[in-house]
């Protein structure tokens, strides 16, 4: 299989020296492990973007001064068509869903609906809510939204607030635009971040970053359950990355960071449950990763190596099986999306 990378990097932040252009095409060949880099554009901060109907969207995450960007994907080349004033500060997760971008806002706690015109172009914001729940430790003095995962169907999603140690369940209108359906609490402390929802949408997985977590909800149609809470860390670093069923749906992965880099797999029962059975150490800050559609390969965007790793996925029980001689060498990589 060929696929088309979009890599997100940090080309701005404190005490740090890179050469990155911010947003990256790549190709990767699953069979020969060949990875081509095949343009690039520049923006500041682009630590995520994601693609819809032939272009990719990102946000710079840049304090008060974010932004929010449509990179229009021609063939093997990019090209910035358009840049909006996000509507909160330091948007750090995006989903796209039928002319909407939906943005989570870290620093302002803030969920934001944007216009996508017929172009593909960024328009009017439709709604922006904010929300409030905070905890007591240091890094949660505020609401912090952190990611936006849409469900099976695209009419109901889930969005973590890693200050107000809680997830978020809307539910999508006919415009959509967004209405909070039920709110379900995490232990304090524990900061939500990234989720993953199975096949069928009756199960909800989250990794934790400050107590270095992973929980399996149970979702009824409207409400979360918590019915398991595990441990990703092997030593507490207090990081946690993010998670990712691998397309069976019978493993999960989830990256933990700043002590003892590295993934985790969990087995995934016929309950739902997950069954902790490896650790595999990676390169330095493993904030997010992919897995291939084809089920074949881990990819790992180990931030300050400056490299994505590549793992072999062992088709008979999802161990992981590093492949070093193909690491793919790009600048403060943060997020991975499979075109």
């Amino acid at each position: 299989m060929v696929y088309k990378l979009l890599i997100g990097t940090y080309n701005h932040i404190a005490q740090s020296t890179t050469t990155s252009r911010g947003v990256y095409l790549y190709r990767l060949d699953t069979s020969t492990l060949q990875a081509t880099c095949l343009d690039s554009v520049m923006v500041s901060n682009p630590s995520w973007v994601t693609e819809h109907l032939g272009n990719a969207y990102a946000l710079s995450e840049c304090g008060t001064e974010s932004l929010l960007h449509s990179i229009a994907i021609n063939g093997d080349k990019l090209c910035l068509t358009s840049s909006i004033a996000s509507p909160g500060a330091d948007p750090c997760h995006l989903a796209v869903i039928e002319g909407k971008l939906y943005a989570a806002n870290y620093s302002s706690g803030s969920l934001s609906v944007v216009n996508i015109n017929a172009d593909g172009t960024l328009g009017s914001i439709a709604q922006d809510i904010t929300f409030t729940e905070h905890g007591t430790s240091p890094r949660q003095l505020a609401a912090h939204l952190h990611n936006i995962a849409v469900a099976p169907g695209d009419d109901i999603m889930a969005v973590s607030n890693l200050g107000g140690d809680c997830i978020y369940v809307l539910e999508r209108q006919g415009d959509g635009t967004l209405s909070l359906l039920s709110t379900v609490h995490t232990s304090p402390g524990s900061g939500p971040r990234h989720m993953a929802w199975n096949a069928t949408g009756d199960r909800l997985y989250l990794i934790t970053e400050l107590s270095d977590e992973v929980m399996t909800f149970a979702f009824n149609g409207t409400a979360l359950k918590l019915l398991q809470t595990d441990v990703a860390a092997r030593t507490p670093g207090h990081g946690a990355g993010d998670i990712h069923l691998h397309p069976s749906g019978k493993w999960l992965y989830a990256s933990v960071r700043l002590v003892d880099d590295g993934i985790a797999l969990f087995t995934v029962m016929p309950d739902g449950t997950l069954q902790r059975t490896a650790f595999y150490p990676t390169g330095r800050h493993p904030r997010n990763f992919a897995v291939t559609p084809c089920g074949t390969l881990l990819m790992c965007a180990c931030r300050d190596k400056n490299a994505i790793e590549l793992y072999r996925i062992n088709p008979q029980d999802g161990t992981l099986t590093r492949l070093p001689q193909h690491d793919i060498e790009v600048p403060l990589p943060v997020c991975i999306s499979i075109v």
